[in-house]
């Protein structure tokens, strides 16, 4: 079982335990638009997921593999913390793409394939990289609570002489995110700890989401203000 596999499951029942626990459960504007979806069950259930995604006309699989090629390289830096600091990557490329947790919830899919509803892609500069890797791995971004949802907006795919070697995606609607490798600080906020009802809060805290918002108003993607990443009351 892959790592993401791992706590992805182990995710969705520590969710269920939180709303149950607080007694309320969080409405996400973005998110409410797929609570009535029914769950994929045959193969005529899929096709009328697929068919009720709305149509959006997406970036070619060719011309985003021949962007990760002419993109240009950074490197790794010890002083992001970890796992970016031993993480062994020379590109880090940015997509906002309309996730959907049934189809399509991270950049590339599980066949190695570019998902067909990506809208835009930027590198990172070393800068950038840094500095987005830093947040991400602080305890200070973390420890909130997120919806049960996930349809991520914002995805960032790491390359190694243009092959994937990790993604992580991110829903600031839902205020949660999936890594295929396993981020530290996301789990540091433990209830119930060494029970069978163990569970973290891994939603973004403001500084989190603020970290976030900036890099994707730099890049012109779609959480770029907090206009697009506000709950509803």
């Amino acid at each position: 079982m892959s790592i993401r596999n791992k706590f992805s499951s182990k995710i969705k029942k520590n969710k269920i335990n939180r709303f149950i626990i607080f007694g309320s459960v969080i409405l996400f504007s973005s998110c409410e638009k797929h609570t009535d979806n029914t769950k994929i069950s045959s193969k005529k259930d899929s096709a009328q997921i697929v068919s009720d995604i709305p149509k959006i006309k997406g970036i070619s699989r060719t011309e985003l593999m021949d962007y990760v090629k002419s993109s240009p390289t950074i490197k790794p830096n010890q002083n992001n913390g970890i796992p970016f600091s031993t993480l062994d990557y020379d590109k880090i490329l940015a997509y906002d793409f309309r996730g959907d947790e049934e189809m399509y919830d991270a950049p590339i899919d599980k066949q190695g394939n570019f998902i067909p509803i990506i809208e835009k892609q930027q590198f990172l500069s070393q800068e950038q990289a840094d500095k987005i890797l830093k947040a991400l791995a602080k305890k200070s971004s973390y420890g909130e609570s997120s919806a049960a949802c996930f349809n991520p907006h914002l995805g960032l795919v790491f390359f190694k002489d243009n092959k994937k070697i990790n993604q992580m995606s991110i829903c600031l609607d839902c205020n949660g995110s999936i890594s295929e490798i396993d981020i530290p600080a996301r789990r540091h906020r433990v209830f119930n700890k060494g029970t069978d009802d163990e569970y973290s809060f891994t939603g973004f805290t403001p500084k989190g989401k603020a970290a976030i918002i900036t890099l994707c108003k730099e890049l012109k993607f779609y959480y770029k203000s907090e206009t697009n990443t506000e709950t509803k009351k």
